[in-house]
């Protein structure tokens, strides 16, 4: 990578302070093989060679002092940006990302493509940190992603006004926004970054992503670093939409498509690691909830399937609220739901399930204007080594148990008018 003409001219002062070093040395060992052959008395010599010895040891000095102001140069007193490589060196390192892209696009995940990226941008584009930002899930803001460069965690977890900043404006433009000194980004960027880029990622002519570059050099906007900026644009948007894509379908394959919560299989992913940390450390409580919901298809007759799918989504999200954070909550098939409880012991699990009965006990569900019903549960429970060693074992004996309780206490959901639950 070559550098700007300011940088270059450094080079050539640290040159001439070398030539003026040797210069001042050589003279002072001509003084002094001068004063040695010379017939001056003995005091004079040594006043005169004491003198040049001091003189030399002050340019010495200050030749050190200005070399180490140099060494100490920062980016951010250049005004120019780092000239990047030469035209075929950057084609050959944009055909570097095509490659990435061709090999790794589908099978990584957006966080290691992330990384992947981050450092071949870097030889085309040098920064001090990048981000990737997406939209928050209401659309009021963007968020950080996935940070990287050497100063990554000035910029991790930060949320952006969707409406303020350079990134706001490329993704409301879907162009390339260049800031030369982040005037609109200083309540939210920490001091340090000089400048930024914010290069709008695109999928059919949507905005789906933005990579922020924050460089503590001042970047200026001219014709070609804004065609380098907009070539990596065009470069790393399929990767991305390819990564997060494969992020999206991995993710579905193993969610509810209505409740939003994890399903049968990862439920059972999760079991098995949970299991085989029990059976590693024998005093390790872990239990299994077996849950569904009571007269579940009296409810949908009545109220339709549209009612039906509310009351799943009411009845994930009410469980879900009475669970601690550690819990993992899956939705099994129709009305049935499962829960792995780790480090929980009998006793803790029953205070679960009462806690989560006294949730929905003053928690009516809104069926329509003027009328909501109660939802009860039925709950079944197994414990590790109690009730089984196996994950299979636990959910078997745990819906086992349901069922006895479904007969053991026959219930019926009530409707009520709204006044009398109020």
């Amino acid at each position: 990578m070559q550098y700007s003409k300011k940088l270059g001219k450094h080079k050539s002062s640290t040159g001439i302070i070398s030539l003026i070093l040797g210069a001042a040395g050589c003279f002072a060992l001509a003084v002094t093989f001068l004063l040695g052959t010379s017939n001056l008395e003995y005091i004079f010599k040594t006043s005169i060679f004491v003198g040049i010895t001091g003189l030399f040891i002050l340019i010495c000095m200050g030749l050190f002092l200005f070399h180490r102001k140099i060494d100490n140069y920062h980016p951010e007193i250049i005004e120019e940006i780092p000239e990047f490589a030469s035209d075929p060196e950057i084609d050959n390192k944009l055909l570097a990302l095509d490659e990435a892209n061709r090999f790794f696009g589908t099978s990584l995940n957006s966080s290691d493509m992330f990384k992947l990226v981050c450092s071949r941008i870097n030889e085309i584009f040098p920064f001090a940190a990048c981000a990737l930002l997406v939209p928050t899930e209401n659309r009021t803001g963007l968020k950080i992603v996935s940070a990287g460069g050497r100063n990554a965690d000035a910029v991790s977890d930060i949320e952006l006004d969707i409406k303020n900043g350079l990134a706001a404006k490329a993704a409301a433009k879907g162009l390339l926004e260049i800031g030369e000194n982040l005037v609109s980004e200083r309540n939210s960027i920490p001091e340090g970054f000089r400048s930024s880029a914010a290069i709008p990622l695109m999928q059919s002519g949507n905005v789906f992503a933005i990579l922020q570059l924050y460089t503590e050099y001042k970047i200026t906007a001219d014709k070609r670093t804004t065609s380098i900026l907009e070539a990596i644009g065009e470069r790393i948007s399929p990767i991305f939409r390819n990564s997060i894509a494969f992020e999206s379908s991995l993710s579905n394959a193993l969610t509810d498509s209505l409740t939003n919560l994890p399903n049968e299989r990862a439920f059972f992913m999760i079991l098995e690691s949970q299991v085989a940390e029990s059976q590693r450390f024998r005093d390790r409580p872990l239990t299994v909830l077996a849950i569904d919901i009571k007269d579940f298809a009296s409810a949908n007759l009545k109220f339709g399937h549209l009612s039906g799918d509310r009351i799943l989504e009411f009845t994930a999200k009410l469980v879900k609220e009475n669970l601690r954070k550690m819990d993992f909550l899956a939705r099994s098939i129709n009305d049935e739901y499962v829960v792995i409880l780790p480090t929980a012991p009998e006793k803790t699990a029953l205070d679960i399930v009462e806690r989560i009965k006294a949730g929905f006990a003053k928690t009516p569900f809104k069926v329509a204007e003027g009328e909501t019903i109660n939802v009860g549960l039925n709950f079944g429970w197994a414990t590790f080594w109690k009730d089984g060693d196996t994950a299979h074992l636990l959910l078997q004996n745990a819906q086992l148990r349901k069922q006895q309780s479904k007969s053991d206490e026959p219930h019926k959901v009530l409707w009520f008018p709204k006044e009398y639950v109020n």
